[in-house]
């Protein structure tokens, strides 16, 4: 079991984690619409209010994002079949591609922190902070789930990639076939 002292250890590093996540994503241009776009692929055709609860933002917030993100063209608003006066959102295969060029560059700017790293020390890395994840989710106090509607009165689901910074064993985005 993990002490106080250990945990307060890992404590004192987190700020250190996050300035390192906020130079990775400011260097590759992540911005707040891309965390928008990366939320909208994992809840797969939220509602802007489901959005905005999952992002813990205020739902003005994400409106004018989601805004910005639909005259861009990489996201695409459809009518709930369930409910009228809402909509769903979806990723369009532009978003997709914003994704995939976000990674991409955020991929680069963590090897070249990594440079003097091999490889197993970043697969040890990555497995204890899935690790932690996990842990860190299991212990947070369960959201209710996302109901989707009728798969008869909706229309076919979007492109979709393993996750929005890919899952797989290849670490890469993928299009789906």
């Amino acid at each position: 079991m993990a002490t106080p002292q250990a945990c307060a250890a890992l404590v004192d590093v987190f700020p250190d984690v996050l300035r390192l996540k906020r130079a990775i994503t400011t260097t590759a241009s992540a911005t707040p619409a891309t965390a928008v776009l990366v939320a909208v692929q994992d809840l797969q055709r939220p509602r802007v209010s489901e959005l905005a609860e999952h992002l813990h933002l205020d739902l003005s917030t994400v409106s004018r994002q989601v805004t910005h993100l639909r005259q861009r063209h990489l996201l695409d608003a459809c009518a709930d079949p369930t409910d009228g006066r809402s909509q769903r959102l979806s990723v369009t295969e532009e978003g997709l591609a914003e994704l995939r060029r976000s990674r991409r560059a955020m991929v680069a700017e963590l090897a070249q922190h990594l440079a003097d790293w091999d490889d197993t020390d970043v697969d040890a890395l990555t497995t204890l902070l899935s690790r932690l994840s996990r842990s860190a989710v299991v212990a947070a106090p369960i959201e209710e789930p996302i109901t989707a509607p009728d798969a008869s009165q909706t229309t076919p689901p979007p492109p979709t990639v393993d996750s929005a910074f890919g899952d797989g064993p290849d670490h890469q985005l993928q299009e789906s076939a």
